[in-house]
């Protein structure tokens, strides 16, 4: 080998291994194929006062529960019940019904992890009269294996109508 090809590849070599720590670093910023489940999330729910003109909503808030959180919810919250107390005796729900906002739509992934967080909408019609204040919402994740969580409702935030809709799950 003459010295003008052992510089060539001395320098490719020298390139790749700096190139190294760059590709693992995009590697872990990847999207996860690991459904959310409970352990990975703090979820919550607040008033949201952006809403627009004739609807109320809640936002419900994903956030990755741990520095090394990094999984993935995908489409609508499944299963989501309004009630008093616990949220678990017989006869504490609201009997609201909740349908998706756009159920036709295809869901798109979103990754969560620390700094990267999920929220859905929970709308309503502000016209509607006041028929529920709930204690907390269940619900499943917006996953594959859709894990039922219970998360506090906003101190006497209340619904209004006999239906609300559900958002998808989308990025922050």
């Amino acid at each position: 080998m003459n010295s003008k090809t052992k510089a060539v590849t001395g320098a490719a070599a020298l390139l790749a291994a700096a190139a190294l720590p760059l590709a693992a670093g995009v590697a872990s910023a990847n999207p996860s194929d690991t459904p959310c489940g409970p352990a990975d999330l703090t979820v919550s729910v607040t008033a949201d006062p952006s809403s627009s003109a004739g609807q109320e909503a809640y936002v419900i808030r994903y956030d990755a529960a741990g520095q090394n959180t990094n999984c993935r919810l995908e489409g609508v919250p499944t299963a989501v019940t309004f009630t008093k107390g616990s949220g678990h005796g017989e006869g504490d729900g609201s009997g609201i019904e909740v349908v998706p906002d756009a159920p036709q739509a295809d869901p798109v992934p979103v990754n969560v992890r620390p700094g990267h967080s999920a929220q859905s909408r929970i709308l309503m019609s502000s016209q509607d009269p006041v028929t529920f204040v709930p204690d907390v919402v269940n619900l499943n994740l917006p996953t594959t294996d859709g894990y039922t969580v219970t998360v506090p409702w906003p101190a006497g935030g209340p619904l209004k109508g006999e239906s609300v809709e559900v958002t998808a799950v989308s990025a922050v």
